[in-house]
């Protein structure tokens, strides 16, 4: 094998190989086989330290995902129990019916593109039946439309939209 180095490199491996006690090219032979074996070795152990990330990214994403249920369930009996204790209880017969979707909901929104399903986490009013959709109701956010800022529907209204 020939090349070309520079004069500071070839003054740097006769010196390398003096000290040594080793003739220049056995010099360079030992250094390339080192070499290709240490980026050999780091190539399977970055193999192998990438699937280590990877399942331990998906285990702390199970785990976080859990959490989050947990949370999100025990927020809703909290909820669920305050709602209770605000309200008094009615009388049977003059229980309220879930609002019913306006007749008119599909015309409300002709340029609406879609809607997104989602968990609401602050008090809303849906777009469609003026409904008060608190933390933790399942709603819809529009995507697309024309109306100034968001616009949300409630589940009831969603179905209207047949």
């Amino acid at each position: 094998m020939h090349t070309r180095i520079s004069d500071d490199l070839d003054e740097a491996l006769q010196d390398a190989a003096r000290r040594l006690r080793v003739p220049v090219s056995n010099l360079v032979r030992n250094v390339l086989e080192d070499v290709f074996d240490v980026v050999e070795a780091v190539t399977e152990n970055v193999g192998g330290f990438v699937e280590d990330v990877v399942e331990e990214a998906q285990h702390l994403g199970r785990r976080w995902e859990g959490r989050f249920r947990e949370r999100t369930t025990e927020a809703r009996a909290r909820r669920v129990e305050v709602e209770r204790n605000e309200t008094p209880p009615a009388a049977p017969s003059a229980a309220a019916p879930p609002p019913a979707a306006p007749e008119s909901a599909r015309s409300e929104f002709p340029d609406v593109a879609a809607w997104q399903p989602l968990v609401m986490n602050a008090v809303q009013e849906c777009a469609g039946c003026g409904r008060v959709m608190r933390r933790g109701d399942n709603a819809y956010l529009a995507v697309g439309g024309s109306r100034p800022g968001p616009t949300f529907l409630c589940e009831p209204c969603l179905d209207g939209l047949d």
